[in-house]
């Protein structure tokens, strides 16, 4: 990731959040168009074998493997999430998980997003799943984004990488863009207004990329709400408001990319 390709993405957001930078969106409101279009996922199987055999992932057509992203004082067991064969990907996300689930929660919407021609990286965060964690603080997400990031750069050096976290991946996600992580975008689902001691709305002045904010007021309280609300304007970010669900439920929905998912696909891709 260069700093070409970010002052190009900042201009290619720019242009699409214009005239809702900061503004809000509807709730997924579970649309007919949203429930008729894109792919949809097996429900009975077969599902991947061998070490993601767990994750119960169903076979399709996108490329689905396990990998071990290696930092400085890192080892963070992932998941590699790509197109169809012979599809180059319009973006690649880079997901944090929610503390209730580890590299394999991630599964059914990078599935969905890969068939969309979006590839992902998913990886075990330092103190969930296997990850093996010597750095300083375990709680700061840089360098174990960084190592990911590293591990973009090898398999898809050429396209837009955008971070995509829930619940408390979307709070990490909020931190690592704050701290300077060169990407090209992010999207923070239902992150809490403070995680590990840090208060978002005390680091929201040195995101200078616009993000994509979702939260359900009814699953998060109208306090949370709001502090998501203040966020995405303090960020110049565009504000979705869910009906119901947090984290990665916001994303999928009986099977297919639910109407926030899709936003999201299509903010990655722009």
């Amino acid at each position: 990731m260069t700093s070409v390709k970010g002052v190009a993405a900042g201009v290619a957001i720019a242009a699409v959040l214009l005239a809702g930078c900061g503004g809000e969106s509807g709730g997924d409101d579970g649309s007919a168009a949203a429930k008729e279009s894109g792919p949809v996922l097996p429900t009975d199987g077969p599902y991947l074998k061998g070490e993601l055999g767990g994750c119960f992932l169903p076979e399709t057509d996108a490329g689905v493997e396990p990998l071990q992203v290696v930092g400085k004082d890192l080892t963070l067991p992932g998941i590699r999430f790509a197109p169809p064969e012979g599809t180059a990907p319009s973006a690649v996300l880079v997901m944090l998980h929610q503390t209730d689930g580890n590299r394999c929660g991630w599964g059914d919407f990078a599935i969905l997003a890969a068939l969309q021609g979006v590839a992902g990286i998913s990886y075990d965060q330092c103190g969930y799943g296997t990850a093996d964690c010597r750095i300083e603080d375990p709680d700061d997400p840089v360098p174990q984004v960084r190592a990911v990031l590293s591990e973009v750069e090898k398999q898809w050096p050429d396209a837009p990488v955008v971070l995509v976290g829930a619940s408390m991946g979307g709070s990490q996600t909020v931190r690592a863009v704050a701290a300077g992580v060169d990407v090209d975008g992010w999207v923070d689902l239902s992150g809490p207004s403070t995680w590990a001691g840090v208060d978002l709305a005390s680091v929201a002045d040195t995101i200078r990329t616009p993000g994509l904010i979702a939260i359900s007021e009814d699953a998060d309280g109208a306090e949370e709400a709001d502090a998501a609300r203040e966020l995405a304007e303090a960020t110049s970010s565009e504000f979705v408001a869910a009906d119901a669900g947090h984290g990665w439920e916001l994303v999928v929905e009986e099977g297919r990319l639910s109407t926030i998912g899709q936003q999201v696909l299509t903010y990655a891709a722009r």
